[in-house]
């Protein structure tokens, strides 16, 4: 039975900033008078206590226990193909904080996987950025690494100082020579479903430009777990991407997620078999799922040769559902401007939280039917 109930959900919040974290435990080591390991800095007559901070904090992406190293970083985004079946199974997306997936064009998807609070030695295939990946790359200020672009995909970017801009094209030789340490071909498939990258190199490289800076509104809300006897018993989510120009079923595109109850977390499949990681071997399995349903895509008329080529509304704001703990709960997304923040919401305007771990965002035009059962 298709249920569209929104469920009442009390929401934990996570601090997020690493300041407040380490004001909060000083308070908390003062008043319960615990010892901890001080350095004094003289100021003139007087001496003031220095509290090292904490060595760990919740990831601002997925909400885990994350070296404070990882957290005061730029977060990484890498435009992996889905066309099947030359481009699966796909390399690192098991290893993405978040990963924003919607179409290209003729009924294709596409990924933005986003990495901070983890890394991949090996992410891909790589493919071209569209006009709506950029300004969600400017959402989370991230390093934006892709091959190519459609053409207005490719001078938007270039006047956008909120994204550190990594393009192969910009080195590549040949087919067989990218012409750069930081992307590679690898032997098992043809050009051009067979081009990696590593975010560990994505990162040196942005370091060496001074470009892995920490953006601290680039987070999601998150939240605790909710307890075994207060998660749903069954939800089934399934999207059915269709060509906006041209629609039609795309069995090889379609989404599906079921919920496992014992595990909290959303079995994700793709074209109908269990979508996996090929690094690992391992079945993707997002703790939270968030559908954005846009308004109608359009067809790009200034994205060059790329034939069916769209454009999907993503600045302003829509209705976003969200599926965690078992249960749906709808709401609204919200991304305002050009390098504003991408942020969910709640009735009454509240932040959306969701459960520690990774999180897919399914970005569905009204073109492409949407389903999901819950009980």
């Amino acid at each position: 039975m298709v249920h569209f109930s929104v469920f009442p959900h009390k929401e934990s919040f996570v601090i997020r900033r690493p300041l407040v974290l380490c004001c909060t435990a000083v308070l908390l080591l003062a008043g319960c008078g615990q010892t901890t390991t001080q350095s004094t800095t003289s100021l003139g007559a007087k001496s003031l206590a220095a509290i090292k901070p904490p060595a760990f904090l919740p990831g601002p992406l997925d909400g885990q226990s994350t070296p404070r190293s990882r957290v005061e970083r730029r977060p990484v985004a890498v435009i992996v193909e889905n066309y099947s079946p030359e481009s699966r199974p796909q390399s690192g997306l098991g290893a993405a904080s978040t990963v924003i997936e919607t179409l290209a064009e003729g009924g294709i998807t596409r990924f933005m996987a986003i990495y901070l609070e983890r890394d991949s030695a090996k992410v891909g295939p790589v493919r071209s950025t569209r006009v709506y990946f950029d300004r969600w790359a400017a959402a989370f200020h991230v390093v934006l690494t892709h091959v190519g672009g459609n053409d207005d995909a490719q001078a938007e970017l270039w006047t956008m100082p909120k994204v550190f801009n990594i393009d192969e094209n910009r080195w590549e030789v040949s087919l067989s020579d990218t012409g750069t340490r930081l992307f590679w071909r690898s032997s098992d498939r043809l050009p051009p479903h067979n081009m990696y990258t590593s975010t560990l190199k994505l990162r040196q490289y942005a370091q060496q430009h001074h470009q892995n800076w920490a953006y601290t509104n680039a987070y999601l809300l998150h939240k605790a777990p909710a307890p075994l006897s207060h998660r749903g018993r069954a939800t089934a989510i399934t999207i059915n991407f269709e060509d906006p120009l041209n629609p039609q079923p795309q069995p090889d595109y379609d989404v599906r997620y079921v919920y496992d109850r014992s595990t909290n977390t959303y079995t994700r499949y793709m074209g109908g078999a269990r979508h996996i990681d090929a690094d690992t071997g391992k079945t993707l399995r997002p703790a939270n799922v968030i559908v954005m349903r846009t308004g109608n895509a359009v067809p790009d008329p200034a994205a060059g040769i790329t034939p069916d080529s769209i454009r999907i509304p993503v600045i302003g704001r829509g209705p976003a559902i969200y599926f965690r703990d078992g249960k749906v709960q709808q709401g609204t997304w919200s991304l305002p401007r050009l390098n504003a923040p991408l942020a969910f919401y709640v009735k009454g305007g509240r932040k959306a939280a969701f459960n520690p771990g990774q999180t897919w965002i399914e970005v569905v035009p009204p073109s492409s039917p949407l389903h999901w059962t819950s009980r």
